[in-house]
């Protein structure tokens, strides 16, 4: 049937739902989410992920459009490799072109005729940086094409070191310890060559207090900088590994830090220093199915990244401005998508089958949830 929905702090809009008269009298239609980092699996890696797959699962977690990664098969690093951008189910489907050739940290790529092909901005794919003269180069060559850099701040070597936080949890579970101080020197970099070449950059799964903290710092000197975290990581910590289990649903990479860290980037999220992103990094079956060392990181998020985002703030304008609002505004992206949100309704994020890939949340019972999209 047709409902009038109201549109968070504007008129209604009419939707077609089929469901009960006291549940659409509590929806409410909201700017359709945009996710910072996707891995989406294809082409190259079928079992992680479809086309299809990857478009209904945007459109079930409301988000109107998807930032591709270059780290695909094959990389995104010249302009035939570059996708289509084009929509589907009203998911626009975007694309970062890699920041070097094969995204080897050596050889910088032609930015121009990649921005010229459609990339929307740049991106090393998580992977951090060895060399911080080419990373100079890049951002300085990256700002005469008006190309935001999307950057994993970290030292490649200790970012290297373990796989799970380095703390008194990675010793009683008899893991080796990736330490946060790999954060916070690649945060310091970032923020020094963005003060020097002044190009725009764009900080990625941030997850430590002394990364926001830098960040925070940088935003207030007027720096074009900004970033944003994973929605997983505003709910889940390195607490969650403490059990026994070695669950590699949590084999995330950078992986879950300290519970302070996650309060700090609730914090950030609440005052508007970091967005929030679904970091929906599908993983196949068979990746996970290993022991917690040698499981594949990384974990689906856009069906349950709104969920996740407002389970930890209680608030649904913070969440829409962290997961709609400041990724729009770091685009430059202009959407009328809408998505159509149950404030009272629950969205427990189910285990692996079928098209549903390992979600670090899954079995939770988070607050919220999304009915589809309106476009």
């Amino acid at each position: 049937m047709k409902a009038s929905v109201p549109v968070l702090g504007g008129a209604a809009v009419e939707v077609e739902l089929d469901l009960p008269g006291d549940v659409l009298s509590r929806l409410v239609a909201v700017p359709a989410f945009v996710d910072l980092y996707c891995d989406p699996g294809f082409p190259g890696f079928p079992p992680r992920e479809t086309l299809d797959s990857l478009v209904v699962g945007a459109a079930a977690g409301g988000f109107g459009a998807v930032l591709c990664s270059p780290r695909v098969d094959p990389i995104v690093d010249v302009p035939e490799n570059l996708g289509r951008v084009e929509t589907r189910c009203g998911v626009r489907l975007l694309n970062a072109a890699a920041l070097t050739a094969g995204l080897g940290g050596v050889e910088l790529t032609e930015m121009g005729l990649l921005a010229r092909a459609g990339a929307l901005a740049l991106s090393d794919g998580g992977l951090p940086h060895r060399d911080s003269v080419v990373l100079r180069n890049a951002l300085e060559y990256a700002r005469e094409f008006d190309l935001t850099v999307f950057l994993r701040p970290a030292d490649a070597d200790l970012d290297a070191m373990g796989v799970v936080n380095d703390s008194g949890v990675a010793v009683r579970l008899g893991l080796r310890g990736n330490p946060s101080a790999t954060e916070e020197i690649g945060v310091t970099r970032a923020i020094a060559l963005c003060r020097a070449t002044g190009a725009s950059v764009h900080l990625t799964h941030l997850g430590t207090a002394v990364a926001v903290e830098r960040l925070d710092q940088a935003r207030r000197e007027g720096l074009p900088i900004t970033g944003s975290c994973a929605a997983r990581s505003l709910l889940l910590c390195e607490d969650d590994l403490d059990d026994g289990a070695y669950d590699s649903r949590y084999r995330l990479h950078p992986p879950l830090r300290s519970a302070a860290d996650r309060a700090a980037l609730v914090d950030a999220v609440r005052a508007g220093v970091l967005a929030v992103a679904a970091d929906h990094q599908p993983r196949a079956p068979e990746e996970k199915d290993h022991e917690f060392e040698r499981a594949v990181p990384g974990s689906a998020g856009l069906e349950s990244a709104f969920a996740a985002t407002f389970t930890a703030l209680g608030d649904i304008e913070l969440a829409v401005r962290a997961l709609a609002t400041l990724p729009r505004e770091i685009l430059g992206l202009e959407l009328s998508t809408l998505a159509i949100i149950d404030p009272l309704g629950e969205t427990t994020p189910r285990a692996a089958g079928g098209r549903h890939r390992a979600d670090a949340l899954a079995g939770r019972s988070l607050r919220g949830a999304v009915l589809g999209l309106s476009h």
